[in-house]
């Protein structure tokens, strides 16, 4: 698989680009099951409000690749190390969330709202693994900070979802 893999360096402001991605890949997952789950007034609101802060996450990246892209013209002096290149690509080549294009089959599949989380569960691990790779590897104190804080409301996802969870 290492193979298939562009070895290319990464830049901060093209991991904000990915950490976009993932999180509007977020903000579809949750919107389409709060319409699956809408019988259930519980499960709605529960999918709703973990939509809502997929699209803050979005937006703090969206005002982060904004500012490197002002700050940082011209600038490719301080690339992401190959190693993290390649690992911070592969992970977000697999992550658990689907593409906008794939989530309704992968939603259609999932009969159980038990399902929906533990798939949510997984994706919120994947942000957090990604998150707590750029705070290690970014070169930008902008980058890191945006990241810190993410990681840290990914971590609040992971455990409202392993409550829901125990809560079902």
């Amino acid at each position: 698989m290492l193979n298939n893999i562009e070895k290319k360096y990464l830049t901060d402001l093209e991991v904000a680009r990915l950490a976009i991605d993932i999180e509007e890949r977020g903000y579809e997952f949750y919107t389409k099951a709060s319409e699956k789950f809408s019988n259930d007034e519980k499960m709605r609101k529960f999918f709703d409000d973990m939509a809502k802060e997929e699209l803050i996450h979005k937006s703090r990246f969206e005002e982060l690749y904004n500012k490197l892209l002002d700050e940082k013209k011209g600038d490719d002096s301080l690339y992401f190390d190959i190693e993290a290149s390649i690992y911070l690509t592969l992970l977000y080549n697999t992550s658990v969330f689907p593409s906008k294009d794939a989530v309704d089959e992968v939603l259609e599949k999932i009969n159980k709202f038990e399902d929906a989380v533990e798939l949510a569960i997984r994706a919120e691990k994947d942000s957090i693994i990604f998150y707590d790779e750029i705070v290690k590897d970014a070169k930008f104190d902008s980058t890191k900070k945006v990241a810190i804080t993410l990681l840290n409301e990914e971590i609040k996802h992971f455990i409202d979802l392993s409550n829901m969870i125990k809560a079902i």
